[in-house]
This record gives structure tokens, C-alpha cells and sequence, in this order.
């Protein structure tokens, strides 16, 4: 059967694009099976786990906010994680706070510009330095589409803004505006779960955000990270190196922006690395500027002391390397 012109060639909204091929903007929306981190007792053990990624990319996307915001605003030294199961609800919480201003250009309150306009965002200007994540206007946009209720309260010390989105982002309230001299952004959110093929946060998902945000707390020690109302005792990118072994080597710069640690592999390469608080769990030339010097001292090493040749691979294949990096 020929199909008719108009069913073969289509013009989808923007919301309607992203939801139709979710793969393009957050990641795959399939069950992935693999060997994930996770936390247990307070130290970090691996466990085979069903998840899907784009639930757990559209986390990333909110907490990522919070520490982009954190590099413009010093002030911002909190933030709070909380999963509440029974009703399906993420919320993250910083004591930061966007200022509520009706920006002059588009006739709407910043925060509504920042988390329910595509295409918006504050780092546009290629022209400045940042160690942020954020690029393209996106983001926590995208959390917004793929959840049923999206809530936003925030507070800039003199005035308080809410707002409530819905159906997938394509339903708003108004704006509700009062004075207040506090300062946080509190972002909630209650994913549309069907969109992933899930029916509650399970023990899986709930596992993997958990590991995530100790991933934040280890990589932004000036940060107080509390995960369902418990404080995150790391202080150091050392801290969190413990949880994975005890014996290990570890350097790092004193203004933090380069920390490593080297640990004995006996089950091949692994690397547990992140740029500006990001997981780079495929690796990447980070990763491979502080392997090959570490490669060749000891390699340099063994042929001076011992007279033995070892190939880089060999070498290789016994280091477990964590690295945390801030690149501008």
C-alpha cells in the first residue's frame, strides 16, 4: 500500500522530536545490562544491573545545573538529593538561587526562560572561560519534557519564584511571585516513567543515582552533598578513592584541579575518571596524558633497576587509574 504524501513526510514540534527519538538527546531508552558501581556500606562494590540510561541521564542533567551554578556563584555550598520511591518523586535542592528578574528581550522571569524554553541557557558566550558542562541549551529542558510534574521554586534573597510545568512540559501555571530573603533553587520532578519503559524508581535506578551523586560529592569537596537527608563524609578525592581500595598511590595539585590514584588492576585496564564533575566512563585524552606519563616512568624504571623491557600494554594492564580533572 503507497502511503499518502502527508504520512511520509511529517513536521514535529520540538517537545514532540525529543520524545519521539529520546536516543538523539539523552540516551538510549532500552533496558541496558551491565556491571555498574554502586554504593554498599559506604564503600564502593561493583553489581550487574538492568537500568536505563536516559533516566539516569536526565539526573545527571538537574545535579549538573546545580554545579555549573555552583563555579559562577562561590556562595553555593549545598545541595541536597532525595528519592522518594513511593510517589516518584527526585527532587535537588542547592542554596544557590536565580535571580527573579522579567528578563527585558523576552518578557518572562528568568527561571521560566531557564527551565521551560529550549534553546536557553547561560553559556552562549564562547568567548569566556568556563569548567562548567553545559553547552547547548538543553539540559534540564530536557528533564522537564520527559516528566509528568516538573516543579520549580527558587529565591535570589528578595524574591521567590514558583512555577509548575506539566504534561511532558507542554502545560504551565503562572508564575507565582512573593518576597522572601532566602537563597536556594529546589528543582522537582516526577519522571514519566512510562516514557522509559518503567513503572516505579526501582532498587536498580535508585542504586546508580545514589553512586551518582557520591560521584558529585567527591569531585566538589567545597560542596556539602547529602543524599536522602545523610551528609556525604567525603573531603577529599582521596576519600573517595577509598572506597574502592586501600592500597593505592595518590598526587594531586593543591588547587584540587588535577587529583590522581593508581591502584592495582589484576583484571585488566580500569579507569574511574570525571572532567568538571562529569563521568567520563569511556575514558578520553585525559585519561591517556596521565596513563602514558605513568606508563613511562615505570617502564623507565624497571629498565634501569632490573634491565627488564616491559610493553606499555603489559603495564597497562595491571593499573586501576582514578582521575578527577577540572579543564577549563
Amino acid at each position: 500500500m503507497i502511503k499518502k504524501i502527508e504520512e511520509t513526510y511529517k513536521v514535529l514540534d520540538q517537545i514532540s522530536h525529543v520524545l519521539l527519538r529520546p536516543q538523539t538527546y539523552v540516551g538510549s531508552n532500552k533496558p541496558h545490562k551491565s556491571v555498574k558501581s554502586i554504593i554498599e556500606n559506604d564503600k564502593i562494590v561493583e553489581e550487574e544491573i538492568t537500568y536505563i540510561p536516559s533516566f539516569i541521564k536526565i539526573f545527571d542533567e538537574v545535579i549538573i545545573n546545580s554545579i555549573d551554578a555552583s563555579k559562577r556563584n562561590p556562595k553555593l555550598n549545598k545541595i541536597e538529593v532525595s528519592i522518594d520511591q513511593l510517589n516518584n518523586i527526585i527532587s535537588i535542592k542547592d542554596n544557590g538561587g536565580i535571580p527573579v528578574i522579567i528578563h527585558k528581550e523576552y518578557k518572562k522571569y528568568v527561571p521560566e526562560i531557564i527551565f521551560g524554553t529550549l534553546m536557553s541557557g547561560s553559556n552562549y558566550d564562547d568567548s569566556e572561560n568556563r569548567e562548567g558542562a553545559g553547552l547547548n541549551g538543553l539540559g534540564v529542558k530536557l528533564v522537564n519534557i520527559f516528566s509528568k510534574e516538573f516543579i520549580i521554586s527558587t529565591c535570589d534573597g528578595k524574591s521567590q519564584f514558583e512555577q509548575t510545568f506539566s504534561d511532558n512540559m507542554r502545560k504551565r501555571t503562572k508564575a507565582k511571585i512573593k518576597t522572601s530573603n532566602k537563597n536556594y533553587t529546589n528543582i522537582s520532578y516526577t519522571p514519566d516513567l512510562e516514557k522509559f519503559g518503567l513503572n516505579s524508581i526501582n532498587e536498580e535506578h535508585f542504586k546508580i543515582i545514589q553512586k551518582r551523586v557520591y560521584d558529585i560529592a567527591a569531585c566538589n569537596t567545597s560542596i556539602k552533598v547529602y543524599f536522602n537527608n545523610k551528609l556525604i563524609n567525603i573531603k577529599s578525592f582521596e576519600d573517595y578513592v577509598k572506597m574502592y581500595t586501600t592500597n593505592y598511590f595518590y598526587e594531586s595539585k593543591k588547587d584540587q584541579s588535577w587529583a590522581i590514584g593508581i591502584a592495582l588492576s589484576n583484571n585488566g585496564f580500569n579507569q574511574i575518571s570525571f572532567v568538571n564533575s562529569t563521568d567520563t566512563y569511556d575514558g578520553g585524552t585525559h585519561v591517556d596524558y596521565i596513563l602514558n606519563q605513568i606508563i613511562f616512568q615505570l617502564r623507565d624504571f624497571f629498565q634501569k633497576k632490573h634491565k627488564v623491557d616491559i610493553k606499555p600494554s603489559e603495564i597497562k594492564s595491571h593499573i586501576t587509574l582514578f582521575l578527577n580533572a577540572t579543564i577549563v
